[in-house]
């Protein structure tokens, strides 16, 4: 299970305009040639992310494989459900921050 987001998902989120991410996790990057550790969200960053705006519910299916993430927003900011599955955690996460700053519910 992967425990953060790859660099790819950490800029991303960064060029969104997110809050920097509090912990360099165990992970490299390579920069000329020299390994650099670099910033990466937590599963409970992300989490935290979405429980700004909406109520957050996360399950596993064992059949699929699948983690999948559901959140409900509030009607003070719009309302709506939203779900998504992914094989991996932080995936889905990271999925659903995109698909509601792409709503502008974030």
């Amino acid at each position: 299970m992967k425990m953060f987001t790859n660099s790819e998902q950490t800029s991303k989120l960064i060029e969104l305009g997110f809050e920097r991410p509090r912990i360099a996790a165990p992970g490299l990057k390579w920069e000329d040639g020299v390994p650099t550790i670099y910033p990466q969200y937590t599963i409970g960053e992300l989490i935290k992310m979405l429980e700004e705006v909406a109520s957050v519910v996360i399950s596993y299916s064992y059949q699929k494989n699948s983690y999948y993430v559901r959140v409900i927003i509030p009607k003070r900011i719009g309302g709506g459900m939203y779900r998504i599955s992914q094989t991996e955690l932080v995936d889905a996460l990271y999925d659903m921050i995109l698909r509601l700053k792409e709503r502008g519910v974030i």
